[in-house]
């Protein structure tokens, strides 16, 4: 293959990483909106919105996915201020950080990654609150394990749920 046909190759190949960067942060937004008006107890919220962050660090790679949750976190900065954006902030950061070393170190499935991620997201969220705060907040701990091992199983479970979805597509249109 000549250089420019490899050059070429990449560019399409960047280009439709980008592309689909943008449709995945235009979903995770909207879902992100969607989640904010959902009425549930004690604030808490299914993490839907993570699906396309996950799905991105897993099948683009780290960077496109990272990018996706640093962006909806400016998203949430414009739609619901400050402080819901230093919570998403910390919360997204420290549980993708976490989600990435176990998608590439490790062989856990998705169920346990989304599962240790809430539980991470909503670490961070705690610390958040406890510098907002300027008090501990961690007494608030049970709820949002509890929140975060099922919020994590279910959204695992779509996620894997959509993994199988687009590779039976993928295997029906002969791999493209």
């Amino acid at each position: 293959m000549s250089a420019e046909k490899t050059h070429n190759r990449n560019r399409v190949e960047k280009s439709r990483n980008i592309a689909l960067c943008g449709i995945l942060l235009a979903l995770s937004a909207g879902i992100s909106a969607a989640e904010s008006m959902i009425p549930l107890p004690l604030g808490v919220k299914p993490g839907f919105s993570n699906l396309p962050v996950m799905y991105s660090m897993s099948r683009q790679g780290g960077k496109y996915g990272f990018a996706i949750c640093l962006l909806k976190s400016v998203f949430v900065l414009l739609t619901r201020g400050v402080t819901a954006f230093f919570m998403s902030l910390t919360g997204g950061v420290l549980s993708y950080i976490v989600m990435l070393v176990l998608y590439k170190k490790t062989n856990v499935s998705l169920m346990l990654m989304s599962i240790t991620g809430a539980l991470i997201h909503n670490f961070g969220q705690l610390c958040a609150a406890s510098v907002i705060m300027h008090t501990a907040v961690f007494g608030y701990s049970p709820v949002m394990i509890i929140s975060g091992c099922i919020a994590g199983a279910v959204t695992g479970a779509v996620l894997k749920l959509l993994f199988n979805a687009m590779d039976k597509a993928d295997s029906n249109q002969g791999g493209k």
